[in-house]
């Protein structure tokens, strides 16, 4: 028997992570969507899909070693100059980046989102041309996504 993830007592996680591949499609097309209404356990599903797309991220440059801090590459960096983010959300994205700063200082699960999100798309960046980084995106969307 073979299962997906639109089956209705999955719809919380399919609408969660869709929501978070999304989220990081719009800031590398430089664009912010409206947020979804989702219940709390699909924000949650969503945070934790947010994670696991920085980390990914983060283990796809070529330069990843174990046994040493992932430090944003350098045209990574200069993307997030374009994106405007309160001051909390900076702080977190600029601790991600492996700068050393305070990794999610007192965030709500809608700051750190958007934080693992920015972070994300900046690595993306860093990694491919836009176009393929929304194309390797829009691969993880297919499986997620319930429709």
């Amino acid at each position: 028997m073979t299962t997906t993830h639109t089956r209705p007592d999955n719809a919380d996680q399919a609408a969660g992570e869709t929501a978070a591949v999304d989220l990081v499609l719009a800031y590398l097309a430089g664009t912010l969507p409206a947020a979804p209404a989702l219940t709390p356990l699909a924000a949650d599903y969503m945070e934790q899909q947010a994670s696991g797309l920085l980390s990914g991220a983060v283990m796809l440059d070529p330069d990843f070693s174990l046994h040493r801090q992932a430090v944003m590459p350098p045209s990574g960096l200069a993307w997030l100059e374009s994106v405007a983010m309160t001051e909390p959300v900076a702080a977190a994205v600029r601790a991600l980046a492996g700068d050393g700063g305070d990794r999610f200082p007192l965030l709500s699960q809608e700051e750190r989102v958007m934080a693992l999100s920015i972070s994300t798309a900046a690595r993306l960046t860093a990694l491919y041309e836009p176009a393929e980084a929304a194309r390797r995106l829009l691969e993880v969307r297919a499986v997620v996504s319930p429709a």
